[in-house]
């Protein structure tokens, strides 16, 4: 349910585990890719991990939300789809639909929550990253955890969360600012880097309107064990 896992804070990181079962140590370039967009068996791995070592930044994107019963859920970025059901226990008859660009991210999702989709409370979808396949005014909550990196026109992003979200919906968006972000070797490699100041001056005329932008952090694991301070951030806004 969200992307890079910045638990790889010191410059010689390569990855989600040092080593990946059955691979070589992974080049900046590579781990980018996965993260990006995962494949395969190893992106299987990296999804799993994803969920792991960014539980606080999930746990506290869905807290922002302030989900009531019978909201229908939003989330870009999905991922494998790990925490759908704790999800759904936040509050009654709520309906979720998760969205992501990997292949192999829906295919892993829609297998393992495959219960959910079967009663009819969530789906996972493919789309192609720009234009969101769904109807206007047809969210309460939208989210994206660790995604916003790879949003090639914001503003168009932006736009398209803005249609979805019926009015009084409300957006979150986390994710770790710059500072921090141009710490990790990966992020060199398209990633984009953002503070929550320069998305909020995208939002432009959209009628979003900033609710709260709270700052946290938490501890992350370097890959010699060292235990760090992780800062980021919940930028949540209001359809209006």
């Amino acid at each position: 349910m969200s992307r890079t896992p910045d638990h790889a804070v010191d410059e010689t990181a390569n990855g989600p585990s040092d080593k990946p079962s059955g691979s070589l140590p992974l080049t900046a370039e590579q781990i980018a890719s996965q993260l990006r967009c995962p494949q395969g068996e190893l992106g299987k791995e990296f999804g799993r991990v994803m969920n792991l070592r960014n539980l606080s930044m999930i746990l506290g994107a869905l807290a922002q939300l302030e989900l009531q019963a019978g909201n229908r859920v939003l989330e870009l970025g999905a991922g494998d789809g790990g925490l759908l059901g704790y999800l759904l226990s936040r509050a009654p008859e709520l309906q979720y639909i998760g969205l992501d660009i990997s292949e192999t991210m829906v295919a892993q999702a829609r297998a393992f929550n495959a219960p959910f989709i079967q009663a009819g409370l969530a789906d996972h979808v493919l789309y192609d990253g720009t234009r969101l396949p769904l109807a206007d005014a047809s969210f309460d909550r939208a989210l994206a955890v660790n995604t916003v990196y790879f949003w090639a026109d914001m503003p168009a992003m932006l736009a398209e969360l803005a249609r979805v979200l019926k009015p009084g919906g409300r957006l979150c968006l986390t994710f770790a600012e710059k500072a921090f972000m141009q710490r990790l070797p990966f992020a060199a490699h398209g990633f984009a880097l953002w503070d929550a100041t320069d998305i909020e001056q995208q939002v432009g005329t959209l009628p979003l309107q900033r609710v709260a932008c709270v700052q946290e952090e938490d501890l992350a694991v370097s890959k010699d064990g060292r235990l760090v301070k992780r800062p980021y951030v919940h930028l949540v806004m209001e359809r209006t």
